[in-house]
C-alpha cells in the first residue's frame, strides 16, 4: 500500500502538470524528449545486467550489501563508457540536428541516475523501507514537473528543457536515497571487492535468463518510440502524450491485478487452474470495459481541450490505442501464469514476436502515421489474444497432467 500510494500520487502529479507543459512545449520538443528517455531506459537495462534484482535474494545482509556495491560499480563503468562514446560523437565534425549535440552529452549522467534509483529501490525494498520509496517517487515526479515547467519559461523551449528537468528530478530523488541509506554510515568492507567473482557465478541466472526478457520488453517499448521518431519527431511527441495519458493508469491497474492473481495461481490446485485463469480474465475485462469505452469516445475531444489545440492528433492516437491497451489490461493477470507453471521457455519466444511485430507494422504503414499506429494497435491486440489462448492451453494441460 505504501508503494502503491506513492505511485498513484506521483502519477497524479505528472498528469496534473501535463496541461501546463503541453502548452509550453511543442510536439517536436516532446518527441525529442521521448527519444532521449527511450535511449537511457534501454541503456540502463544493459548497464546493470539485471543484477540489481539479486539484492533482495541473499539471506546474509553482508552479501546483499556486496551485491549492491557490485551492481553500482557495473552501472558506473557502463555509464562512464556511454559518456565517453557520447563525448566523442559530440566532438565529431558531423551534422547533428537541433540540441542533440548537447543532449548526447547528457545520456551518460541520465543512464547512471536512472540505474542508481532502480538499484536503490531494490536495496530499500530489502530493508523494508517502503515509506522512503513512496516519498521518493512523489518527490521525483514533483521535481521533474517543476524543473520542466521552469525550463519551459524560456523563449521557444525545446526538448533540452524537458530532458534537463527530468535529470534534475532524477538527481533530487537519488540524493534523497543517498541521505536515507543507513549503510552509508557503515564502514565499507574491502573484502567485497574480492567477492565479485563469487557473486557473478552465484547470480548468473539473472543476466542469462532474466536480462534477455527485460531487453526484449525494453526493445519493444523504446524501439517503437525510436522508429516513430526517426520518421517524425512531431508524430512521436503526439504518440508519447497519447501513450502516457492512456497507458499510465492502465499499467497501474494491470500491475495490481498481476500482483493479486500471482499468489492465487500459485496456490490453486492444478485441476482448478483453468477455471481460475478464465475467471481472472473475465473479471478483468468487465472491470476495464467501461473506462476504456469512455477513453475511446472522449479522447478526440478531451486531448485538445485539456492540452491545447496542437494536440488533436494525440487524441486520435489515444483512440486507436484503446483495443491494444484494453486487451493488455484484461489479460495482465495471466502474465504470471507462465512463471507459476515454469513455462518461461514458452513466453520468451512470444515476447520476441510481440516486440518485433509493432515495429514491422509501423514501418509497413509509415506513409500515414495514424494508419501505422492503428495497424500496430490491431497487430498487438491479435497477438495478445493468441497469448491468451496459449495461457488457456497450458492451464488446461496442467489440469490434465495433475
Amino acid at each position: 500500500m505504501a508503494l502503491l500510494s506513492g505511485s498513484v500520487i506521483a502519477q497524479l502529479a505528472t498528469v496534473a502538470a501535463l496541461p501546463f507543459l503541453a502548452r509550453m512545449y511543442s510536439p517536436i520538443a516532446f518527441g525529442e524528449y521521448a527519444i532521449f528517455v527511450s535511449i537511457t531506459a534501454f541503456a540502463s537495462v544493459i548497464a546493470t545486467l539485471r543484477y540489481e534484482m539479486a539484492i533482495v535474494l541473499p539471506r546474509s545482509p553482508r552479501e546483499a550489501a556486496a551485491v549492491k556495491q557490485l551492481t553500482l560499480r557495473l552501472l558506473l563503468i557502463a555509464s562512464l563508457l556511454i559518456a565517453l562514446v557520447c563525448v566523442v560523437i559530440a566532438a565529431l565534425p558531423i551534422a547533428i540536428d537541433g540540441d542533440w549535440r548537447w543532449l548526447i552529452l547528457l545520456l551518460g549522467p541520465s543512464t547512471f541516475l536512472l540505474g542508481y534509483n532502480a538499484i536503490m529501490m531494490y536495496w530499500f525494498m530489502r530493508l523494508n523501507r517502503y515509506g522512503i520509496l513512496s516519498r521518493n517517487r512523489v518527490l521525483q515526479a514533483v521535481a521533474i514537473a517543476g524543473s520542466q515547467a521552469l525550463a519551459g519559461l524560456v523563449p521557444n523551449p525545446s526538448g533540452f528543457g524537458l530532458v534537463l528537468g527530468m535529470i534534475t528530478g532524477q538527481a533530487v530523488a537519488a540524493l534523497l536515497l543517498v541521505l536515507s541509506d543507513p549503510s552509508r554510515r557503515l564502514k565499507k568492507d574491502g573484502r567485497n571487492l574480492r567477492q565479485w567473482s563469487y557473486l557473478f557465478r552465484r547470480h548468473w541466472r539473472l543476466p542469462a535468463l532474466t536480462a534477455p526478457q527485460a531487453l526484449v520488453d525494453s526493445f519493444r517499448m523504446n524501439g517503437i518510440n525510436l522508429v516513430i521518431g526517426s520518421m517524425s519527431l512531431s508524430a512521436l511527441g503526439q504518440y508519447s502524450q497519447a501513450w502516457r495519458l492512456v497507458n499510465v493508469p492502465a499499467s497501474l491497474i494491470g500491475a495490481a491485478l498481476s500482483q493479486v492473481y500471482f499468489p492465487e495461481f500459485a496456490s490453486t490446485p492444478r485441476k482448478d487452474l483453468f477455471r481460475a485463469v478464465r475467471s481472472s480474465v473475465v473479471k478483468s475485462m468487465l472491470i476495464s470495459a467501461i473506462p476504456f469505452a469512455l477513453i475511446f469516445w472522449l479522447s478526440p475531444l478531451v486531448f485538445p481541450w485539456a492540452l491545447g489545440d496542437q494536440w488533436v492528433e494525440a487524441g486520435r492516437y489515444a483512440q486507436v490505442l484503446v483495443p491494444w491497451l484494453y486487451i493488455n489490461l484484461a489479460t495482465s493477470p495471466i502474465s504470471t501464469l507462465f512463471v507459476v507453471l515454469q513455462k518461461q521457455h514458452v513466453s520468451l519466444p512470444f515476447a520476441v514476436v510481440y516486440a518485433i511485430a509493432p515495429i514491422v507494422a509501423i514501418v509497413a504503414f509509415h506513409q500515414e502515421m495514424y494508419v501505422a499506429i492503428l495497424a500496430m494497435s490491431l497487430t498487438q491486440t491479435v497477438l495478445l489474444l493468441v497469448n491468451l489462448g496459449l495461457a488457456f492451453w497450458i492451464a488446461h494441460r496442467a489440469g490434465i497432467s495433475d
